[in-house]
């Protein structure tokens, strides 16, 4: 039988129940509210992401579209947003692969782009590049289908470096850029395709692939340049 001193206290019992009901409703508050800051968080991007997009489709003009382009590519375009603002918020992410910081630079990069698309004075991109001299060179030398590949891999790898600069501010582990160029590559490809529209297969898959290219080029220049300016510990 268990002495009268080997028993614990009920003061101590009584101690140690309160100490872990303290411990679990502050982690109950701090992730209730961690909860709704990312909830807030995300409403408030979400808005401002389909403000932003609606005023970049807005001045496109359709005459030339039938009803359903810009229905089925918004869909699109809303569902891949939806994914990447849920890898980001929820801080999705394995050893292998750090898809919310990943998804945050498509993203990023998805507003830069939208941002250089409403100030373009052409909402037919390709059209306002091919009016360009340098377009028209490209274009005599190797079709509008090389002059497609050029567009998409200068403007994609300037928005990847910019995205890639701000989303990894104060990240210090080291991130390879072909997951975030690919989320990139992809949140693009439904405006790509219908900028694409009124031109062939071949145009468009220029477009995208250079658009890809520019993408990983761009992420990989953003990456090392934050490298550079980030203070190394120890």
């Amino acid at each position: 039988m268990v002495g009268e001193d080997d028993r614990t206290p009920s003061e101590l019992r009584e101690g140690v129940r309160s100490g872990i009901l303290a411990a679990l409703r502050d982690d109950v508050e701090m992730r209730g509210g961690r909860t709704a800051r990312l909830l807030a968080t995300a409403g408030v991007i979400g808005v401002a992401g389909a403000v932003g997009v609606i005023l970049l489709l807005s001045g496109h003009p359709y005459d030339h579209h039938p009803p359903w382009h810009a229905v089925v590519f918004g869909a699109v375009w809303t569902g891949l947003l939806v994914v990447c603002l849920a890898l980001a918020l929820l801080e999705v992410r394995t050893p292998s692969l750090p898809l919310a910081r990943s998804a945050l630079i498509a993203m990023l990069g998805l507003g830069l782009a939208g941002i250089c698309g409403a100030v373009c004075p052409d909402q037919h991109f390709l059209r306002w590049w091919s009016g360009t001299a340098l377009g028209t060179e490209l274009g005599e030398a190797g079709g509008r289908a090389l002059a497609a590949l050029c567009f998409g891999l200068v403007t994609t790898a300037a928005v990847g470096a910019g995205a890639a600069l701000l989303g990894l501010r104060g990240w210090r582990e080291p991130l390879r850029p072909l997951l975030p160029a690919m989320l990139l590559l992809a949140l693009l490809a439904p405006g790509i395709a219908l900028q694409s529209i009124d031109t062939s297969w071949g145009v468009f898959g220029s477009w995208l692939l250079g658009s890809g290219g520019g993408a990983y080029a761009g992420v990989t220049i953003g990456i090392r340049l934050r490298a550079l300016r980030t203070p190394r510990r120890g």
